[in-house]
């Protein structure tokens, strides 16, 4: 009997040990991303919509070409924004929002160049120009913002050459952020009504995972395409410095975070958005040089770890928090669009690794 237990106790820990092993591998990556970019196709039909939902998923599907160079991602993606005939999205609320989808058609135009590809959003962009006031003023209030917009201000100054795309968005980023960032923290809040009057059941700050997730993930969007000698290119840099010293000491054993990164007891169950966006922008920030090695890998592989057995057998990246503007609670069978997205980005830089 104690033979037989014995026998049985090695299995597990070779199974173990195999599950983590192939986590890492390259072949293992990829068809980990290839089984949750079929599901999210087969699930959510999401060649109908350029919501931020779905364009979010878009930058992951095009990160995933760029990290492999299968040309059926570019036709997933092409085929996408053809059936939105090239249009800039269509939402009037959070108007950040709109070139979410703008990001990709960027990036699909400057591999075939075909000037229809950006010509809605050249002109929707232009007239966003002409605007002065501060970007809280012009709805940009949400962290969220961060990633959703200034990225594609930043792909158009490089497929243009015009500097002034890059002066608003710099603009726009750094007023955002000095609205949003807490310096003691190291991290963002949601909005200014998060930093000016909400506290976590506990008492604590609330400081949203995703929406940190947004911030970071924004900053290898943003330094792709921002020309190394702009006075604004350290800045990122420093941010995205700051940012993963913080995130490094809020790590959870699991390899995840947790909805509240302030106070991870409100709500104890893992994260798979957030911890997605933050191994995007932690690999990316290794593999260019911005994060230390030594100190990061490890978090990157353990937090890798834990979104890949997050997918479930069908393909679906499980506990996903649905969409909300703050922390609140999250079930293993949650997930979302987005979230497919964010693991798509998350994988493209952990395959480069």
């Amino acid at each position: 009997m104690l033979l037989t237990s014995y026998f049985v106790l090695i299995m597990i820990f070779h199974l173990q040990g195999q599950t983590e092993s192939n986590a890492l591998k390259k072949d293992s990556i990829i068809a980990v991303m290839d089984k949750v970019n079929s599901y999210q196709i087969k699930e959510s039909s999401p060649f109908n919509s350029r919501n931020w939902k779905t364009s979010t998923y878009f930058t992951g599907v095009m990160a995933f070409h760029k990290a492999t160079g299968n040309p059926k991602l570019l036709g997933q993606c092409v085929q996408w924004a053809e059936r939105q005939d090239w249009h800039v999205g269509n939402e009037w609320f959070f108007q950040a929002n709109n070139f979410t989808c703008v990001q990709t058609y960027l990036e699909i135009y400057m591999i075939k160049k075909e000037g229809r590809m950006i010509l809605d959003a050249r002109q929707y962009m232009d007239s966003r120009l002409k605007h002065t006031e501060p970007a809280y003023e012009q709805s940009w209030n949400y962290v969220d913002a961060l990633y959703v917009g200034p990225p594609a201000f930043a792909m158009m100054g490089k497929a243009t050459g015009e500097q002034r795309y890059i002066d608003f968005m710099n603009r726009m980023y750094w007023q955002l952020a000095g609205y949003l960032f807490d310096e003691d923290e190291g991290l963002f809040y949601r909005d200014m009504k998060a930093r000016r009057s909400e506290k976590s059941s506990n008492g604590k700050k609330v400081l949203w995972s995703r929406g940190n997730g947004w911030a970071m993930a924004s900053i290898p969007r943003i330094l792709t395409y921002l020309p190394k000698e702009n006075p604004n290119y350290p800045k990122y840099e420093k941010l995205l410095q700051t940012m993963a010293i913080s995130l490094k000491n809020r790590q959870g054993n699991d390899g995840m975070w947790r909805v509240n990164l302030s106070d991870p007891e409100e709500h104890p169950n893992p994260e798979s958005s957030g911890t997605a966006f933050f191994v995007y922008a932690l690999a990316w920030g290794i593999n260019n040089g911005i994060l230390e090695k030594e100190t990061y890998l490890p978090v990157v592989h353990k937090a890798w770890q834990a979104l890949y057995n997050a997918v479930d057998i069908d393909g679906k990246v499980c506990w996903g928090q649905s969409v909300s503007r703050d922390p609140d609670n999250v079930e293993k069978g949650d997930s979302e669009i987005y979230v497919s997205g964010a693991f798509l980005l998350a994988g493209s830089e952990v395959l480069k690794l």
